[in-house]
């Protein structure tokens, strides 16, 4: 090299605006710069590996298609070195001294907005108005700027390159990033390029080995060619998503999951999938064994699957490749289709990355159904411990609502031990007439069983789900109905029942006592009860309470009343009385004792135990006292 052959040149006024946007303000993770580079290498290699096919007399042909890392700490410099395809110097001028010059002011446009936008988000944080989102702001590649990242680290960066060309000179590309560039000839005889970056005094952290083994790692793991430090291959070339699925074993997908998800534990499933069309894309996906515990978190805590573009890492917890409902599953997606050069926030709304969300949801839940048809008992397991997420998609995603029914699974009273029950098959079990699907919400299995609503149904052998799920409410009640059937919760003041039931219990003719009794329990309740009515809809028990309005269960009003800042939910009762009751008779003929208030009052505290609540427990303690005495 010599000072005849060495042009220096002055980067026009807006470039030198984009370079300091793009040091200061377009990478939020520094650490970026060493994948940018990689990517770059790996491009270069594949040119290269394609131009062999067609040219047989490829300048120096026997090079091993690598890329190399060295780490020289005497000097504070690392190079990232790639037998690729080479630039000439009429390259470097065009692809690298000039950036993007189509695209530099729609660049700088968008740049300064991240900025304000970034400026915003750091001055709500100081104020505690929100968290600061991790790498909300950060750009990729945009505009092909990718290789200016470099700047945000060294403080010099010295390019060698020698084309595949064989009759074009070696050239070399040096600048400080600030104001100019020079172009001159280079040394270099192999073919490739090598990126030198003279670091910064305070970025000295990426000469340590362990700190660029693990961005290698992190970062460009997948890339097809073999990334080198000194001797050791430090990536690994083949990922497993793009392996056949035949040519994988389980402890290799357990072994993945691991690593992805830092669970100790074997994934519970696994589904390895890939699709050319509408969208290229390979991804392999898991359930762990047991769900999250952050579940009420919602779309807040991190979730999502591990996105690859052309087999360089993107995005962790990429939440836009998943519905919202299926935020439990972990894995991997790559696909070829999208552009290296993707933000975050292109990411959010590409066209191509709803297609893949689609894709990948209906291949899971088609899994789901496979499993639940062939494999019943490993999918009760799933269902154990995912129903609460099947169950929020069939309520807030009705593009899913079709595959997600045949999926759902019920406790019922013809079925206890087991969450075995499918719409489908409680469907094929109504009795004559039947027009409805009965439901009952409650705290637990064993106080459902008790409780005085279910008496009419198992006398009527009609069969009643049973849940437990604070949710389950106000999923039953967003279907509407199953196969024309409605869903009705056992509360309801109209059961709906089968003509002949209806008219059996409604047919109710009582005497003047009783009619003084309602009225007297109407009056003394008044506080605590809007309607009284008798019906024979009980069996064993004096009374309970129903829904004259219908919808939710009371057990569900009263959560979301104790929830804090909850919802103002009336929790006034409707009463019903059995007529045919030996306590109910007793009272109807007692309206002249001194305590008959006091009575039904215990009447009512009543109803609420055999719901398997204990409502005012102070006011109840006094009524018994006497009674004890």
């Amino acid at each position: 090299m010599t000072a005849a052959t060495q042009e220096t040149h002055e980067f026009k006024t807006e470039i030198k605006e984009l370079l300091h946007l793009i040091i200061h303000t377009l990478y939020t993770h520094k650490e970026i710069f060493l994948r940018e580079l990689l990517s770059n290498s790996a491009d270069a290699l594949s040119k290269v590996q394609f131009e062999s096919l067609t040219n047989p007399d490829l300048y120096d042909k026997d090079q091993p298609l690598e890329v190399t890392l060295k780490i020289d700490k005497d000097n504070g410099t690392l190079t990232i070195e790639d037998t690729g395809v080479g630039m000439t110097r009429e390259d470097l001028a065009s692809q690298i001294g000039t950036i993007a010059h189509s695209g530099t002011k729609k660049f700088m446009k968008e740049a300064a907005a991240i900025e304000a936008e970034r400026k915003k988000a750091e001055d709500q944080e100081k104020k505690g108005k929100r968290k600061k989102k991790k790498g909300a702001l950060e750009l990729i590649g945009q505009f092909g700027v990718g290789f200016y990242s470099a700047f945000m680290v060294a403080d010099k960066v010295t390019i060698d390159t020698k084309s595949v060309d064989r009759d074009a000179p070696a050239a070399r590309w040096e600048s400080d990033g600030l104001g100019s560039y020079s172009l001159s000839e280079s040394e270099r005889r192999k073919r490739g390029t090598a990126i030198t970056l003279h670091l910064k005094e305070d970025e000295k952290e990426f000469l340590e080995e362990y700190r660029v083994k693990n961005l290698v790692t992190r970062y460009s793991n997948y890339l097809p060619f073999p990334v080198m430090l000194g001797e050791e291959k430090i990536n690994t070339p083949e990922a497993l998503w793009r392996k056949s699925k035949r040519s994988v074993k389980d402890d290799e997908y357990n072994e993945f999951y691991k690593q992805i998800s830092a669970d100790w534990q074997d994934p519970m499933l696994h589904l390895h999938i890939s699709a050319d069309a509408p969208v290229q894309y390979s991804a392999i996906l898991y359930a762990g064994k047991t769900a999250p515990q952050d579940y009420y978190q919602g779309a807040e805590e991190e979730h999502g699957l591990k996105l690859y573009v052309k087999r360089v890492f993107i995005q962790d917890n990429c939440k836009p490749l998943l519905p919202k409902f299926l935020r439990f599953l972990r894995g991997v997606v790559e696909t070829e289709d999208l552009p290296l050069n993707v933000s975050r926030e292109t990411i959010q709304n590409d066209l191509r990355i709803s297609k893949i969300n689609k894709i990948i949801a209906k291949k899971f839940l088609d899994h789901l159904k496979r499993m639940a048809t062939k494999e019943p008992e490993a999918y009760l397991e799933f269902w154990k411990q995912y129903e609460r997420y099947l169950k929020e998609g069939t309520h807030s995603d009705p593009t899913y609502r079709d595959k997600l029914l045949p999926l759902l699974r019920f406790h019922s009273t013809k079925q206890a031990d087991k969450p075995e029950v499918t719409l489908e098959s409680y469907a094929k079990n109504k009795i004559d007439g039947q027009k409805a699907i009965y439901y009952a919400v409650g705290e637990s299995l064993d106080k459902l069983r008790r409780i005085p609503h279910l008496e009419l149904f198992a006398k009527n052998d009609i069969e009643v789900l049973l849940m437990t799920m604070p949710m389950d409410d106000m999923v039953i009640t967003s279907l509407g109905e199953y196969e024309g059937m409605k869903f009705i919760n056992v509360e309801a003041g109209d059961l709906e029942l089968p003509e002949n039931i209806k008219k059996e219990i409604e047919d109710v003719e009582v005497g003047e006592d009783l009619t003084k009794l309602k009225d007297k329990v109407k009056e003394t309740l008044k506080d605590k009860v809007d309607e009284v009515r008798y019906s024979k809809a009980l069996i064993d028990s004096p009374c309970k309470f129903y829904s004259q309005s219908g919808g939710m269960s009371h057990s569900v009003r009263r959560m979301l009343q104790e929830m804090p800042g909850g919802m103002s939910v009336p929790l006034k009762r409707d009463l019903e009385l059995n007529p045919d009751h030996q306590f109910i008779k007793s009272l109807a003929g007692r309206l002249d004792n001194a305590s008959i208030n006091d009575q039904i009052l215990l009447l009512y505290h009543l109803a609420s135990l055999l719901e398997g609540h204990v409502e005012e427990p102070q006011e109840l303690a006094g009524l018994m006292l006497p009674l004890l005495r």
